[in-house]
């Protein structure tokens, strides 16, 4: 390899890796800016990491909506989301639908009241 072309690849390797260098800094420099979420976090945990039952998620989830029916005058929920790491019988993560999620809305609106 000639020296100038041994000089062009090592400045452009060089900018590259300093480019790099750049965007990591800024993206790990924006996390830390970044403040943390308002959001309530429940969590439903098996002993000791077991995987739960349905019947367990089901007392959970009950037992949070207990937990926040004090709360139920003054606040409102402006969203919830859950994320529900299912298995099978041997371990392997499952999902109920091709999707992957499912959004519920626990109300009726106007349109539904009339078709009834």
């Amino acid at each position: 390899m000639r020296p100038h072309a041994a000089r062009r690849v090592f400045f452009a390797v060089r900018r590259l890796t300093r480019y790099d260098h750049g965007v990591s800094a800024r993206i790990r420099k924006n996390r830390k800016d970044k403040p943390e979420s308002n959001a309530f976090k429940i969590r439903l945990r098996g002993k000791d990491g077991a995987p739960l039952s349905m019947k367990e998620v089901r007392d959970g989830l009950y037992e949070a909506v207990r937990r926040l029916l004090p709360y139920a005058c003054s606040y409102r929920v402006k969203w919830l989301t859950a994320y529900l790491v299912a298995i099978d019988e041997d371990g392997n993560e499952v999902r109920f639908n091709a999707k992957g999620e499912w959004t519920i809305y626990p109300y009726k609106c106007a349109a539904d009241e009339f078709d009834s």
